[in-house]
């Protein structure tokens, strides 16, 4: 019997379907919240690695570490900070990637979309930052939560093509993987990084964080090259020196499925390199979890991709 994953993404693609607010069942916001109810996050304390504040307002102190069916999540963050991750003693290739994970600008998938990637590709040398970024607050109790993720989703238009969610957070998010990028930038020699291969990666939310890291930037905030994992673009036109892109998404994805291709489009209209995978399956948030499709090997396919863009060495 295949067993049922109720991760933060299975809950957040649960709450796609339209629901009018007396929806019932599964795929209605009572659904979900029933859902929600029986398997709850339950707190935990943080990751055993020294934060790097990037600012001095907010405070470490809001953010609420959860965990839910074994992985990590975050929550009321008002101070951005990177968790590096890196490479063991003399494996370092000098490339870097700041990772942003997703959870719709109101939580964030630290560990399935964050920490889990930055080991795979620490494993191969490159040096990472895990990004957890400003989001907007949340209600702290279970159910508040549950409301709050269900009513954003809820709202979401079908086929999304551009992320088309309304998250006031989403710009404080842009600032804060700008500031990343200036930090990892300003710092590269402390970590025996190369200053011309810094890239930045995200997941859904954190993917649109990545594409608009990757419209807006200036000298010092231009990422090397982004992976955009189930993102989305919000229509900004690409800067002349845009970095080159690599994008995944399942198609069966409930939330961005639709919303990849207008980016390939847009970063091949430009001229610039890019590359698209589509997996059959996996829906939306397979991060680094088992799946069970071809949608597990996405990370094995972003590894070739920054190999053969000479980021990384094959191995």
């Amino acid at each position: 019997m295949k067993r049922t994953c109720l991760s933060l993404a299975t809950l957040l693609a649960l709450s796609l379907a339209p629901m009018p607010a007396a929806a019932q069942g599964p795929a209605g916001l009572d659904g979900f919240m029933a859902i929600f109810k029986a398997h709850p996050p339950q707190p935990v304390a943080p990751p055993a690695i020294k934060a790097i504040p990037l600012t001095t307002t907010g405070s470490p102190d809001t953010t609420q570490w959860e965990v839910l069916e074994g992985y990590r999540t975050a929550r009321n963050v008002t101070q951005p900070a990177l968790y590096p991750v890196l490479p063991a003693p003399g494996t370092a290739n000098g490339t870097a990637v700041i990772i942003a994970p997703g959870g719709a600008f109101l939580t964030l998938a630290f560990d399935t979309e964050g920490l889990e990637a930055a080991k795979y590709l620490a494993a191969r040398g490159i040096t990472c930052f895990v990004l957890t970024y400003r989001v907007d607050t949340t209600p702290r109790d279970t159910d508040g939560l549950a409301r709050s993720i269900g009513e954003r989703l809820s709202k979401a238009p079908a086929k999304m093509t551009h992320g088309e969610i309304e998250a006031p957070a989403e710009a404080l998010a842009q600032t804060d993987g700008l500031t990343a990028m200036a930090y990892v930038r300003s710092h590269a020699a402390d970590y025996g990084l190369d200053a011309h291969k810094i890239g930045f990666m995200g997941f859904s939310a954190g993917g649109m964080t990545t594409t608009n890291v990757a419209t807006h930037y200036d000298a010092s905030t231009r990422p090397d090259f982004v992976g955009v994992i189930y993102g989305a673009m919000n229509g900004a036109p690409l800067p002349a020196d845009a970095p080159p892109a690599f994008i995944a998404v399942a198609a069966d994805d409930p939330l961005l499925g639709y919303a990849s291709v207008p980016m390939f489009d847009a970063w091949r209209a430009a001229g610039k390199d890019v590359e698209l995978h589509i997996y059959a399956h996996g829906g939306h948030g397979f991060g680094m979890r088992k799946v069970g499709t071809s949608a597990e090997h996405w990370i094995d396919d972003y590894y070739n991709w920054l190999t053969a863009e000479h980021f990384a060495a094959a191995i």
